[in-house]
């Protein structure tokens, strides 16, 4: 082993001794403090017995023998207060001390592996840290290291004056590459996080909506001039539910909603929303399509046999579906600030809903509008003028199949 190296080492044990006579001092004012501090945020962990076997560890790890004076100063009590963020006697360091004692061990190894193991353990950490209850940010870590950084350089200059400064580069050395393992575990979160973000949006908003609104922050709406709206319901849902408990009546509508949603998407309509035991699907919106009014009666029809064959293994409990389609201008856009919903609005949106209340069980009910767009392609069966709430009288038409 040459001079050179052998120096090297002694240095960065000596160095790495000293820090850890300070972190003795620091570990035995824990233990002096409430079990209220202790297990603020530990409540179910044996913190107590745990910090008694990390200061065994420290003195075997270290050589440091239980009647070898300690320093008088408290590193770490001034480390909180240069932070300012809450009293050192008020808050238990129970986390950082378990970080803390693999960057003393990498301070004396100064191996790749010694360095992955702190890593590690500070991952490990971080990822378990309430940072909203805690108020922890980024930047409030890196000021904290290199709060603790000056610190070390402070003392190490001080006690170990003939090691100072090849003492004063282990510890900056370390602390650059500390700082540097942070910015890119932060940055791994702000990644992970943007992408579920983006993904629940995309699962809340059209595709092509959530990215205007992630790139301009708002969405501009949008008159559509060729559209076909599709509502449904259950008949006597509200009374039928009293037989079941709420997570029933909730599983029976997912099983009838997950295949609705599987159909849409088949004819490239979107949905729009539920509310109780009402669906309502566009085609047209917010994508273009050549045919919406023919994507809405295929995607009506099969939605009405898949009803019918869930209702069978429902029986006798299964609810008969109605629904009601009709085709026309609208408007689509984005609202609410804090929960983002993509809605349609106007006189065709109203005017479907009444065609679904027009409906009955097991039938498709639609416009004259409907029918006049797509008449060759499918049977029907008219209902001539009947009532409509509020707008008069109106021709019905009940779609019964496709030709051919």
């Amino acid at each position: 082993m040459t001079d050179a190296i052998s120096h090297n080492l002694a240095v960065r044990h000596a160095v790495a001794r000293l820090i850890a006579k300070y972190f003795l001092l620091h570990l035995r004012e824990e233990m002096l403090k409430t079990d209220a501090v202790i297990y603020e945020d530990y409540p179910n962990i044996p913190v107590r017995d745990i910090t008694h076997k990390l200061v065994r560890r420290v003195r075997d790890e270290f050589h440091i023998p239980d009647d070898e004076p300690l320093p008088t100063e408290n590193l770490f009590k001034r480390w909180t207060e240069i932070n300012g963020k809450w009293a050192y006697e008020e808050f238990g360091l129970f986390g950082y001390n378990q970080i803390y004692i693999f960057r003393i061990l990498d301070l004396r190894d100064g191996t790749p592996e010694s360095q992955q193991r702190y890593f590690d353990t500070m991952r490990q950490r971080f990822d378990h840290f309430d940072y909203e209850k805690q108020g922890f940010t980024v930047s409030f870590f890196l000021n904290s290291e290199s709060a603790m950084r000056e610190l070390m350089r402070e003392v190490v200059r001080k006690d170990l004056p003939d090691m100072g400064e090849m003492g004063d580069y282990l510890v900056l050395k370390q602390s650059g590459a500390v700082q540097t393992a942070m910015y890119e575990y932060f940055e791994g979160v702000l990644k992970t996080a943007l992408a579920e973000n983006v993904r629940l949006l995309n699962r809340i908003l059209p595709e092509q909506v959530a990215s205007e609104l992630q790139r301009n922050g708002y969405v501009e709406p949008v008159y559509f001039t060729d559209a076909a709206v599709i509502f449904t319901d259950f008949e006597g849902f509200s009374r039928s539910t009293e037989h079941f408990s709420p997570a029933e009546v909730i599983r029976r509508l997912d099983t009838y909603f997950s295949e609705y949603d599987r159909i849409v998407a088949k004819y490239g309509l979107e949905k729009i929303k539920t509310i109780g035991d009402s669906y309502m699907a566009v085609a047209g919106v917010p994508d273009l399509h050549d045919n919406p009014v023919g994507a809405a009666c295929d995607a009506a029809l099969e939605v009405c046999e898949a009803s019918q064959r869930i209702s069978e293994t429902l029986a006798p409990h299964g609810w008969n579906v109605r629904i009601g389609i009709h085709t026309g201008p609208l408007i689509a856009g984005v609202i609410g600030k804090q929960k983002f919903a993509y809605d349609v609005w106007g006189a065709t949106v109203n005017f479907a809903s009444r065609m679904e209340s027009s409906s009955a069980p097991g039938r498709i009910n639609v416009s004259a509008d409907v029918h006049a767009e797509v008449e060759r392609y499918y049977l029907w069966e008219a209902r001539g003028p009947l009532p409509v709430k509020n707008l008069g009288t109106a021709e019905m038409f009940f779609l019964l199949g496709k030709k051919g």
